[in-house]
């Protein structure tokens, strides 16, 4: 009995700071906004290839095809005390260079990690640490290379990682799959949508899944979260089908967090009415 109060108090409070915290958050209330959002995280099929997880359950986990070279090569950045992913990644034959300037050492050791105490740069952190993908590129001799895979989960500099990053760079990785940070609150909008529109531009969308460790805005029913783990592939070396239509999660996802429930995204691809009402919505435990 006493447990159950316990656990009952801990989720009332929990969920009052999450009400509290999205009061706080300057929110982008704009329906222009959310309306070019959904036309532009429109997902499409790869056809004669299944998704499937690489990493660990829950945080850490990543969706990419079911597409792997032995002898290749996948960028990681932002390691922290997880190496789930670059462990299968090296497993499956993979070279795989890692970057996280915030720790001093990996967790864990493998013949296939490369691993070195850089970051990405921002385009508005100083820090001697911090390099552009195109500098990191051009620093491991890869600018003859195709067919690389990127992962990525760095706290919300991927915004500006993209913004710098030249297109040809980005065509070298034929899957990217990534934790994009506060897209209903982010204090430069115009660079979501232009970051977007880059990646369009080479690459286009096959899996979106929303972490629940985060609040949402809802536009019509349509979920917009504070976090959301996408994966890209490169337009030109797939078959790709607009004929998708899936509901979300699919059931090869995971909760970020595994004892409070999934942020259910329904059929993306359904496009809301431009006219919708906006609604913020807390974490939910």
């Amino acid at each position: 009995m006493l447990r159950r109060v316990k656990t009952s108090l801990k989720k009332y409070l929990l969920n009052r700071w999450g009400i509290e915290h999205a009061k706080s958050c300057e929110v982008i209330t704009s329906p222009e906004y959310y309306d070019e959002l959904q036309r532009l995280l429109v997902l499409q099929k790869a056809e004669g290839y299944e998704l499937v997880r690489t990493g660990r359950e829950h945080d850490g986990g990543y969706i990419l095809l079911n597409d792997f070279q032995p002898g290749g090569i996948a960028y990681s950045f932002g390691i922290c005390n997880d190496v789930s992913w670059d462990k299968e990644m090296a497993s499956r034959g993979y070279d795989v260079f890692m970057y996280d300037h915030t720790i001093d050492r990996l967790p864990e050791e493998n013949p296939g990690f490369h691993w070195s105490k850089l970051g990405i740069a921002d385009g508005l952190t100083q820090d001697d640490n911090l390099r552009t993908l195109d500098e990191l590129i051009r620093k491991n001799h890869h600018e003859n290379e195709s067919n690389m895979i990127l992962k990525m989960d760095v706290e919300g500099a991927e915004w500006g990682c993209f913004d710098m990053a030249s297109s040809e760079t980005l065509a070298k990785f034929s899957q990217i799959s990534l934790e994009f940070h506060e897209i209903p609150s982010h204090s430069r909008p115009e660079q979501v949508l232009n970051v977007f529109r880059k990646l369009n531009m080479t690459h286009q969308l096959i899996h979106i899944h929303a972490n629940n460790n985060g609040s949402y805005v809802s536009f019509c029913g349509k979920k917009f979260c504070s976090l959301f783990e996408m994966s890209y592939v490169l337009r030109g070396k797939y078959e790709l089908s607009s004929d998708y239509d899936p509901v979300l999660p699919l059931s090869i996802d995971s909760t970020n967090i595994s004892s409070i429930p999934e942020i259910e995204l329904g059929r993306w691809n359904e496009h809301a009415d431009i006219g919708s009402r906006i609604t913020v919505h807390a974490k939910i435990w």
